[in-house]
């Protein structure tokens, strides 16, 4: 249980970039995750390639990058890493943890890695050729004899540092990645935005244009009626004209005929009012002049046709303005 709970304890120790156990000194994050200082430096250095150090004579400006364990965005001074608050709790703990186990991370677990060709001797060299961890013996009478070999504890070393390394590029890539993610949304909101903006200004000089529309066919059509309205009034004046003359004339006729019918002379002589006999009378009425008339053509209203192919044309040739 104990083997348990020191193993347990070791998983809480590990720092998520260079997957060892945290060294001092340790740093908090604003999301109450922690980096070694060092760890953090190099993720904060790959995503802030411009940033200059403390030993520069400029003053450096802040930056960002982001939380390997949650993603979280970490924004830093012109201090940098140097400006975040250090974890003295996990070290304590650290130390503790040290004094409590002598043998390194994951020692017991190497204890029992043994060769297979040599049953009673650890592996303890790595074979550069075959990319391989072997025995001493293999190396001297074995399959790896011919073969350049090296420290195990030396090629491990080696391969976590190209690892925590390739973990911190990937880091800052990923945030690379990310920032213009978020600059690429930001542009379609954007986009949007001004697509919005335009199709509002567009509708807006269109209904410009139709309101002059309008405008321009009520005038038009004011012209139309007001012209057709005094044609119509000239012939129905002539109308009640001739409608007067004819129903005098036929009062006229009806009263000539009458007197036709008269057989006396004297009564016959005595019709016409005023002294005035019917054939003069008769006389008169068809003497008077009925000349007036609309002239040939008068009722054409062709002179208010218009032209608006060329305006047509325009307006299916509106574009965009390409200067603007």
């Amino acid at each position: 249980a104990e083997a348990r709970n020191m193993e347990s304890l070791e998983k809480q120790l590990i720092c998520p970039i260079c997957l060892e156990m945290f060294t001092k000194p340790v740093v908090i994050l604003p999301c109450q995750h922690n980096l070694c200082r060092k760890c953090a430096n190099d993720v904060f250095q790959a995503s802030n390639p411009l940033w200059q150090s403390r030993g520069s004579s400029a003053v450096p400006s802040g930056g960002r990058f982001r939380c390997p364990s949650c993603r979280h965005e970490v924004v830093l001074d012109r201090h940098g890493v140097y400006g975040l608050q250090r974890n003295l709790l996990v070290e304590n703990i650290i130390d503790i943890y040290k004094q409590e186990s002598a043998r390194p991370l994951h020692a017991k677990a190497e204890q029992h890695l043994m060769c297979e060709e040599h049953e009673d001797e650890r592996i303890n060299i790595y074979c550069l050729r075959c990319e391989a961890p072997t025995c001493s013996l293999c190396k001297v009478f074995g399959a790896h004899k011919d073969c350049e070999v090296a420290p195990l504890p030396a090629v491990y070393q080696r391969q976590k540092s190209e690892l925590s390394d390739g973990i911190a590029m990937l880091v800052a890539g990923n945030d690379r990645i990310q920032a213009i993610i978020t600059q690429m949304e930001e542009i379609c909101r954007t986009i949007e935005d001004n697509g919005r903006r335009q199709k509002q200004h567009l509708g807006l000089r269109f209904d410009s244009l139709y309101s002059i529309l309008e405008e321009r066919k009520k005038e038009l059509l004011q012209s139309i009626a007001r012209e057709q309205e005094a044609k119509v009034q000239r012939v129905r004046g002539l109308i009640r004209q001739y409608g007067d003359h004819l129903e005098a004339s036929s009062k006229l006729v009806e009263s000539a005929i009458q007197a036709m019918e008269e057989p006396q002379m004297a009564v016959y002589l005595q019709v016409s009012p005023r002294g005035v006999c019917l054939p003069c009378r008769i006389t008169d009425m068809s003497k008077v002049s009925m000349s007036s008339r609309p002239e040939p053509g008068y009722e054409n209203m062709d002179h208010f046709s218009i032209n608006v192919d060329y305006v047509a044309e325009m307006l299916r040739t509106i574009e965009f303005q390409t200067g603007a």
